[in-house]
This record gives structure tokens, sequence and C-alpha cells, in this order.
């Protein structure tokens, strides 16, 4: 009986890691699926997978910086079947304000037409609640992405790449 039980645990506790990889089958079937509904949600799902972002140490602080999800969702969606091209705003200059935000476009064909959609993203999550007027801090501020919206915007990718090769990046 207690061995059954270990067992049950240790499954439970590694089921999760193998989990965290980017699903190709699922990102498959929403692009042969052909709504654009599919595919953003995949993305909104990828995005809460990822949220957590990667602890950044230098020698006066620690900070958490999301570019590297970013950058890795950008790779995976360039090799998928039926993708023309995936991009982000790295390569903007952004001001320096908390939360941070993030967009990154997609380029897909979805039963022979062309798709192209943005994904707006912010860098945490303040703890405040708005209240007619009022905006108590009632939780904890926390480093996570959240989904703020998917929305079209035909020549998103081409500019973003063209930014890039402008800054040498």
């Amino acid at each position: 009986m207690a061995e059954g039980m270990r067992t049950l645990a240790l499954f439970l506790f590694l089921v999760p890691c193998a989990i965290r990889a980017q699903d190709a089958e699922a990102f498959t079937r929403a692009v042969e699926s052909g709504k654009v509904q599919r595919v953003d949600r995949w993305v909104r799902r990828e995005l809460h997978r990822q949220r957590k972002g990667y602890v950044v140490t230098t020698p006066s602080t620690s900070y958490i910086a999301h570019h590297a999800t970013f950058d890795s969702l950008v790779a995976f969606l360039r090799r998928q079947p039926g993708v023309l091209d995936a991009a982000s705003d790295r390569c903007l200059n952004k001001i320096m304000i908390w939360p941070g935000h993030t967009t990154f476009g997609l380029r897909v064909v979805l039963d022979g037409v062309e798709h192209e959609r943005c994904y707006r993203v912010q860098e945490g999550i303040p703890g405040t609640v708005h209240l007619f007027g009022w905006r108590p801090h009632v939780r904890k501020d926390r480093q996570q992405l959240k989904f703020l919206g998917a929305a079209k915007c035909p020549g998103f990718v081409a500019e973003q790449h063209r930014h890039c090769t402008e800054r040498g990046r």
C-alpha cells in the first residue's frame, strides 16, 4: 500500500515537469482547424504556462526578465508548419515603467488565407483593486505575464524585422 502511494506521489510530482514544454501537436491542431480563435487560445495558454519568467542576478540586485520567454516562443512559432513568420517588439526602445508591455506578432496561413495577429502582454500584475476611483493596494505585486488581448495587425512582423535591422540586432 505504501509503495503504491509513493509511486503515485512521485508520478504526480513529475508529470508537471514533463508538461512544461511547448506542445507542437496542440498548435498544429489549432492551425489545422482553420480558426483564428483556436490559435489565439493556444497562444494565451502558452503564455500562461510560461508566465513566471527568469531570475537575472547582478552584483547589486536581482530581477525577473521575460525576454527569454518571448524569444523561445517566437523561435518555436517560426519552426511550426503553417507559420510564415513571427516577431516580437524587443528591438524597440520602451519606457522603463512597471508593469512593462510587450507585443509579438504571428503570420499564419489558415485555410489558404494569410492572417497576421498581434498579441499584447503585460509584464507584471499590480496588486491594486479599482473601487469607484479608489485604488487600495490589497495584495502583493506579481512578476508574471498577463495576456491582454489579440488583434489583427497587418504589417507588424515586417515592421519589427525592419526595426531590428536598423539597430543591427
